[in-house]
């Protein structure tokens, strides 16, 4: 008989009798941080030992103490919680494989690895095999599935979110590599043993680098957090560094670990002398102009209700163009742009703007903070050229599949370290993030590539909403949606309108987001809906 369960937080577990079809326990209400789970009751059955252990398995503390009392002398010691987390949905439930066997079954769509990698997917169902044994008449779990099992409401509890910092390659920027740990005692020391032992792969080439000597870790001190002030011990390699090395260890350290007001380093226990270098702090998220950029009347720049407020001699340049897409600096001072000739560069100053790639069915450009313009036909997302302003020209080679591909967006990150694809294949959408790989600040590869997932709508435009999330807008039989997804985070629909062709990131996160319709409305984020801004737009631009 299948047993339908789910796990209780503050809602309590059955006290006597046996667990049958109908008893469902939910944590699915609130779940206190502090909630304090029991240890196995006495007489109790199979049933109900699995069942409360799973429940048990909520709270991190003391190395999930208490839950492993629920498993086998042999098995307590060699149970890994850390291996893997399966974040379910809906109701699990228990069915008897044999007199000392159950098969806990559910729906799960994400999981976190032991690394702390978020990893969401398609829901799937999956079987989880426990097997009993008997000591001292009272049954126990002989061996179970390695990792926990949490809803979704317990995971956003239970677990943080802790974004790793490290140096884009020119130390300008500090770029966040999202992980997922529990909250317990002893996270930091998870958090800065991530730091140092590196980025994700999809990171690493030299996408972004880390300030820390190679080989360090964690000293014997560990890491001590009191009044907000982070004491991070460090292996003897740390003492190598020079002091600007150091100043960019403890800036890492700073950005990495939430809630720190400063950082004292030492090895061994002495501190780490980290004197004043007169170095600029690297930026964390960078931010653009709060008001769109938007071409409309013959006009060119920042929009308010029913002003434009132009940008020096770039927007008379991109209104001559014809401009059907633009890219604009952080400097203002150059753009990317596109017209039905194709891309150009776009200067203030006397220069006239240059065509720098006159391939056909281009895709709208993108700029980067080292004035790289980035150009792919939309046909072939092989072809991803970088330009400088000059028109020289530079082969970005990458693993893009190229089968039946279309070209839907293609952006670079604020921090320039990396590119954002939105694809329409043969077999779906397909959107992607890959560190970029520069070669003395060439750009000459993408690293691997990141996969986000996506729904099946046909696809529109995608964007940066910030130094961590993109959005999509995609497109179903009779509206447009938008979605966010966190880069190593959990993806949530923001809403419908109808219309939308183009989406652009501004700041604060999703309240930031514009989206332009058919009928030359922008709207923006209100709530869970959507409304008109009161501005007009035939295009909107993307700043960098």
């Amino acid at each position: 008989m299948a047993t339908a369960i789910t796990l209780a937080a503050c809602g309590g577990v059955p006290t006597s009798g046996n667990v049958t079809a109908g008893d469902v326990v939910s944590d699915d209400v609130e779940l206190d941080i502090g909630f304090a789970p029991q240890g196995p009751r006495a007489d109790s059955t199979q049933e109900e030992i699995m069942q409360e252990f799973l429940l048990a398995a909520i709270d991190p503390q003391n190395d999930y103490r208490v839950a492993r009392e629920f498993l086998a002398e042999s098995f307590a010691g060699t149970w890994n919680p850390d291996a893997l987390t399966t974040i379910r949905t809906g109701v699990g439930t228990q069915r008897r494989v044999s007199d000392t066997e159950l098969n806990y079954s559910l729906t799960t769509s994400a999981s976190v690895s032991n690394d702390g990698h978020y990893q969401e997917s398609d829901a799937e169902t999956v079987s989880l095999p426990f097997t009993f044994v008997k000591e001292g008449d009272q049954w126990r779990i002989s061996s179970a599935p390695e990792g926990i099992v949490l809803s979704e409401d317990s995971f956003g509890v239970v677990f943080g979110e802790f974004a790793l910092h490290y140096f884009d390659p020119t130390y300008q920027y500090l770029v966040p590599d999202v992980r997922w740990f529990p909250n317990r005692s002893g996270t930091s020391v998870r958090v800065v043993s991530a730091l140092l032992a590196g980025q994700s792969s999809w990171l690493s080439n030299g996408a972004l680098i880390s300030a820390f000597p190679a080989g360090t870790q964690l000293g014997d001190g560990f890491v001590d957090i009191t009044s907000g002030v982070a004491t991070v011990d460090l292996s003897e390699e740390a003492d190598g560094a020079n002091s600007l090395e150091r100043e960019r260890m403890r800036q890492q350290l700073s950005a990495s670990l939430n809630n720190v007001t400063s950082v004292v380093m030492t090895v061994g226990g002495i501190p780490l002398s980290t004197p004043e270098t007169g170095a600029l702090p690297a930026v964390v998220n960078p931010t653009v102009e709060p008001a769109p950029l938007v071409l409309r009347d013959n006009q060119f720049g920042y929009a308010s209700n029913d002003d434009v407020t132009t940008i020096g001699q770039i927007s008379g340049k991109v209104v001559e163009l014809g401009a059907s897409a633009v890219a604009l600096a952080r400097n203002r001072s150059e753009a990317a742009v596109r017209n039905d000739l194709g891309v150009y560069a776009v200067r203030a100053g006397a220069s006239e703007p240059l065509l720098v790639d006159a391939r056909g069915g281009l895709a709208a450009p993108s700029i980067d903070n080292a004035g790289f313009i980035w150009s792919v036909p939309v046909g072939d997302g092989s072809a991803i050229r970088a330009y400088e302003l000059d028109g020289t020209e530079h082969i970005v080679a990458s693993t893009v599949p190229v089968t039946d591909a279309r070209v839907v967006s293609m952006a670079v990150s604020r921090d320039g370290a990396r590119l954002l694809l939105y694809l329409d294949t043969a077999i779906g959408p397909r959107l992607y993030v890959a560190g970029i790989v520069r070669q003395d600040g060439v750009p000459s590869s993408l690293g691997e590539l990141f996969a986000l997932p996506v729904t099946a709508e046909t696809p529109l435009a995608a964007t940066w909403v910030d130094n961590r999330t993109v959005a999509t807008l995609s497109a179903s039989e009779d509206e447009t949606l938008i979605r966010s997804l966190e880069i190593g985070g959990p993806s949530a629909l923001l809403g419908r309108i109808e219309g939308g062709v183009n989406i652009v990131g501004g700041n604060g996160g999703t309240d930031g987001l514009r989206v332009l319709t058919t009928d030359g409305d922008v709207f923006r984020p209100r709530g869970t809906s959507w409304q008109r801004t009161g501005i007009s737009a035939e295009m909107l631009g993307t700043q960098q």
